[in-house]
């Protein structure tokens, strides 16, 4: 009994800072407007993560439920999949600021959308996401996949673009050219996402299952199945908290009774450790201990069956 409630009052204080978040007050009444999939967009938002257990989602969603509804861009269900192209260079920078906590740090990719079944349309972005400090600003425009990869590839798309996305399109450009970004990781997940039912509130709330990863065949096609890889324990979801001003007073209350645990999660840098060889064995011979654990833990067999003296392989 002392353990359980020790346990309720570490994950109510780590959530309980959450009604302690400031409206931002450049928008009006701390609103976004819904935004569907072919409206390109800037985002400022406070992004909170924790990874749960099936026991603690079925907790927690029967008292979620009356504060929610489905997202305007999942159909009735909540449901859609979401397919990245992730690009980093030879030095994994997007990796290493990740894990030294950097505070101002960009990531890009290719984000597809859209089911096998139409419920979904496909609809693809080229976009940057930036954060800073604990701000998280998304900078996207929409094109067709083809000429997605193009601009992620440096060129110019086949397409006119308005001022907006052209001003991405030269953000991808100048990360491609000067900081070397090239395709590396595509993975896939399901999503469920809900919105607040208070139109004055703009917080979502989403879980994502089925995370999985590849480091080949770097083509993502809508609700692409092609992948053997996969990060969790069977039943675990990443809840994500995304709002851009407070935090409604309800919902502490209810994480913190559910034994939710505020953590930093990245699906792209868990999906290197887990993934590939090449950053295993720089890592172990680079800073052997002073790794993260868990990467550590995944490189040992790799690293012990290396040659001494080997030459480390390339990491495109």
């Amino acid at each position: 009994m002392e353990d359980s409630k020790e346990c309720h009052d570490q994950a109510t204080n780590n959530v309980a800072f959450f009604l302690l978040i400031p409206i931002n007050t450049h928008l009006l009444c701390g609103t976004l407007p819904p935004q569907p999939f072919s409206v390109s967009y800037r985002l400022d938002r406070f992004e909170m993560k924790f990874v749960i257990t099936r026991e603690q989602r079925d907790a927690l969603m029967p008292r979620l439920m009356p504060h929610l509804r489905a997202d305007a861009n999942a159909g009735d269900n909540a449901f859609y999949p979401i397919i990245s192209l992730y690009y980093d260079n030879a030095d994994r920078d997007c990796y290493w600021e990740k894990i030294r906590g950097q505070g101002s740090r960009r990531k890009m990719r290719v984000r597809v959308y859209g089911s096998l079944d139409g419920k979904v349309p496909p609809t693809s972005f080229i976009e940057v996401k930036h954060k800073c400090d604990s701000r998280v600003v998304k900078r996207r425009a929409q094109m067709p996949l083809a000429a997605a990869l193009q601009v992620g590839a440096g060129e110019m798309p086949d397409k006119e673009l308005n001022f907006a996305d052209r001003k991405v399109v030269e953000e991808v450009h100048k990360l491609v050219r000067e900081r070397k970004f090239r395709p590396h990781c595509c993975m896939r997940y399901d999503r469920q996402a809900f919105a607040d039912v208070n139109p004055a509130s703009d917080l979502r709330i989403t879980f994502d299952t089925g995370i999985g990863f590849r480091m080949d065949d770097l083509v993502p096609q809508p609700d692409d199945r092609g992948f053997s890889q996969y990060l969790l324990r069977e039943g675990e979801s990443v809840m994500e908290v995304k709002v851009t001003g407070a935090v409604p007073f309800w919902l502490p209350r209810m994480l913190g009774d559910a034994g939710c645990i505020l953590t930093s999660h990245s699906k792209y840098c868990n999906a290197l450790e887990a993934g590939d060889p090449a950053l295993q064995r720089r890592v172990l011979r680079a800073v052997g201990a002073e790794a993260p654990a868990s990467l550590l833990e995944r490189a040992s067999l790799d690293f012990t069956s290396s040659r001494e003296g080997e030459a480390l392989p390339a990491l495109a």
